[in-house]
């Protein structure tokens, strides 16, 4: 029996013009809502960002944002992990050793350099609600959760080998073709799972996810059930059962709606 639907955003639930089939989605969030299942955003995109995707039942809708640092029901945050000290001053001497442009996410704000220029902040409006530009990194008064570096695609996957290579007491995972995210060994989505399995009673067995992507492993591998979407990354399609279509083609709603209804 399925207990706990989790689906991440971009490139899995969302279409390239960063929208989904709502039509769909309502009819079935309903039958969720009647069953006692539990849909769960899990994304690594920032919470206030996640909510303004489903204005009409946000607050009936579970989050985990971050890559698993946070989890939260509509606007009340339920559960946080920040990062160490530790880990962070060594984040902090990454911003400075690498010439990557770089967003650090907190639980206030997300946070950009003035260095990586206007275009860059513009863009990231896309994924982050609450974006503060900074002249630097050094003095952020919150509680911050993880870095992002962003780079040609033909980039990444030597310098996510490099960065793994380097610190292997650091977590550092794909969370796009053009983008490494780093954060708190061992910290991701299945972290957040893990804690709403335990609030909520609800076994690993009785969950399924949805990803695309490197920092979609852990919840695609935890869950009984794990779906890639046709132009995931390889290491995503390794951790699935299953792969299914586009998000172009609303493949994850559609699947939703058969997994529901048989």
């Amino acid at each position: 029996m399925i207990k706990l639907i989790a689906t991440d955003m971009d490139g899995t639930w969302l279409n390239d013009k960063k929208s989904y089939d709502v039509n769909l989605f309502l009819r079935e969030f309903k039958i969720m809502q009647e069953r006692n299942i539990k849909f769960v955003v899990a994304s690594g995109n920032q919470h206030q960002n996640l909510l303004t995707r489903f204005p009409k039942v946000a607050d009936k809708i579970y989050f985990v944002a971050e890559d698993g640092a946070l989890v939260a029901k509509g606007r009340q945050v339920l559960h946080y992990d920040a990062l160490s000290d530790h880990d962070w001053s060594v984040m902090l001497k990454l911003t400075k050793q690498y010439p990557q442009k770089a967003v650090v996410s907190g639980l206030v704000s997300a946070y950009v350099r003035e260095k990586d220029g206007q275009a860059y902040a513009k863009d990231l409006k896309k994924y982050f609600e609450k974006l503060t530009v900074v002249k630097d990194f050094d003095h952020l008064n919150d509680n911050i959760f993880k870095l992002t570096f962003n780079m040609p695609e033909k980039d990444m996957p030597d310098m996510l080998t490099k960065l793994r290579r380097a610190h292997p007491e650091i977590g550092f995972v794909s969370s796009g073709a053009d983008s490494i995210d780093i954060s708190t060994k061992g910290m991701n989505k299945a972290v957040g799972l893990k804690y709403l399995g335990k609030r909520f009673g609800i076994e690993s067995r009785e969950m399924v996810a949805f990803g695309d992507s490197g920092n979609d492993v852990g919840m695609l591998k935890y869950a009984g059930r794990g779906y890639a979407t046709g132009t995931a990354l390889p290491s995503a399609k390794t951790a699935a059962n299953q792969i299914i279509g586009s998000s172009n083609d609303s493949s994850v709603q559609k699947e939703i709606w058969h997994l529901l209804n048989n």
